[in-house]
């Protein structure tokens, strides 16, 4: 599967869960930026997911910013506690197909792609801006 099919995958899942779950008059507005070893991570996708199914998530920028998504660009996530994970891998666009892997390679460590390995939180909270930053650490490939 390719990075970009990965990255699609993951968004369709956020989807599905956040249509399940979640009341988009109660969102709040949730921002901030992702780095690995203090470097902006520039592409990829964060995703937050609550105990009671809802979802947000948001594409990160080459900045490695983000703006959480629930039902249209920007419009935040319900109040809660989060369960986070990151998925970013290698950027192909430049490449020529010849030079492309059919799987690149991750650009964060693996323990930040899965809800059963993450051990990245947030707390969303209504009334104060929530401008949640992390800085993943640890080997790439664990």
């Amino acid at each position: 599967m390719k990075g970009s099919a990965i990255r699609r995958l993951f968004i369709v899942l956020a989807v599905i869960v956040n249509a399940i779950g979640c009341d988009s008059s109660n969102l709040v507005v949730v921002t901030g930026k992702v780095t690995y070893k203090d470097q902006a991570v520039p592409s990829g996708t964060i995703s937050f997911f609550s105990a009671d199914n809802a979802s947000a998530y948001g594409e990160l920028q080459s900045d490695g910013s983000y703006s959480l998504k629930t039902d249209k660009p920007g419009d935040g996530a319900a109040p809660g506690t989060y369960k986070v994970i990151v998925v970013a891998m290698q950027d192909q666009a430049n490449l020529l197909p010849e030079q492309k892997s059919p799987l690149p390679a991750p650009t964060v460590p693996f323990k930040y792609t899965s809800l059963a390995t993450t051990d990245l939180t947030a707390k969303v909270e209504k009334g104060k801006p929530n401008v949640i930053d992390f800085n993943l650490t640890g080997p790439l490939g664990k």
